[in-house]
């Protein structure tokens, strides 16, 4: 019990610095979880023509479980256990896996869009969504650099 006590204070410590990271847990792990068992999204839209290319539907939801399980670990651990000092390296992995993930279903929204199949409201959501995984990375990154110093 002391020890999710200890990282509940971690985590509540942290939190409000790492709120973006937090918040790309839902939308990483949502996704997989609907391309886990809408195991036909891909020919349900157009827009989704350039992840399918990608990946499948199968390897894009492993891909962003992974990634979402990875942010989360991390996050637990970040703060609360000292003597652990690569919970920034694990955060830029993750933004960097859910930026690339991120980036491919924007593309694929965009493309669409600009050919008349699909709607620039995707492209608005998706794309923040590869935004907040850009701060993620910066913010990754400038931890791992404090940590060297």
């Amino acid at each position: 019990m002391l020890i999710v006590r200890r990282m509940a204070r971690g985590v509540r410590a942290h939190f409000h610095v790492r709120v973006t990271e937090w918040a790309m847990v839902y939308p990483t792990l949502g996704m997989s979880v609907a391309l886990m068992f809408q195991t036909d999204m891909f020919e349900t839209s157009p827009s989704f023509s350039e992840l399918a290319r990608w990946a499948t539907e199968g390897a894009a939801s492993c891909v962003a479980m992974l990634c979402a399980l990875v942010r989360f670990a991390a996050l637990v651990v970040n703060g609360t256990f000292r003597s652990f000092p690569f919970s920034p390296h694990l955060r830029a992995g993750a933004s960097l896996l859910g930026a690339a993930f991120w980036w491919q279903v924007t593309l694929g929204f965009a493309m669409a869009a600009v050919d008349g199949r699909g709607a620039w409201s995707a492209v608005v959501a998706y794309s923040t969504l590869l935004i907040l995984e850009a701060v993620n990375i910066s913010r990754s990154f400038a931890d791992i650099t404090r940590g060297r110093r």
